[in-house]
């Protein structure tokens, strides 16, 4: 196992049948527990405080990503409005990080039981090479798998 740092220039996403392309950064993939703080006396009479895991918290992705003519993101979002069951949008899908020149893909996150919180559509200026668009994603549970 080489504790070498992963170089990332590429990333792709995968949460079908809604997208799967590549996607310009990702913020969010985090997997945090809330706290809860017990005092204890020791026989000594000393107060100890020790932490221990409380609940998990569920995370938001923000996705950055060229706009295309694709409407997988806004499609899915007008499901998430129409249903009153949410386990009928609800996806899985996987975020991937690539590094051609050492050979392909370096780590893998799966995301489980995602659906879009938000859709912020581009900056419109003139001056810009690429529109970019901003998709939010809750998510229930985060693994990291090594490769791809």
């Amino acid at each position: 196992m080489t504790t070498d740092p992963f170089r990332s220039q590429t990333f792709y996403l995968e949460i079908e049948p809604h997208f799967s392309g590549a996607v310009l950064k990702v913020t969010g993939l985090s997997y945090e527990l809330e706290t809860k703080k017990v005092q204890q006396a020791i026989p000594s009479g000393m107060i100890i405080i020790n932490q221990l895991p409380g609940k998990y918290k569920p995370g938001v992705l923000t996705i950055h990503k060229a706009v295309t003519a694709s409407k997988g993101f806004w499609d899915w979002r007008k499901q998430v409005l129409e249903v009153t069951d949410m386990s009928e949008v609800r996806a899985n899908g996987s975020i991937t990080a690539y590094d051609y020149a050492n050979g392909g893909a370096t780590l893998t996150w799966n995301i489980i039981n995602a659906w879009p919180s938000r859709i912020k559509g581009p900056v419109l200026n003139i001056a810009a090479d690429i529109a970019i668009e901003e998709i939010d994603l809750c998510y229930e549970q985060l693994e990291q798998a090594a490769g791809g």
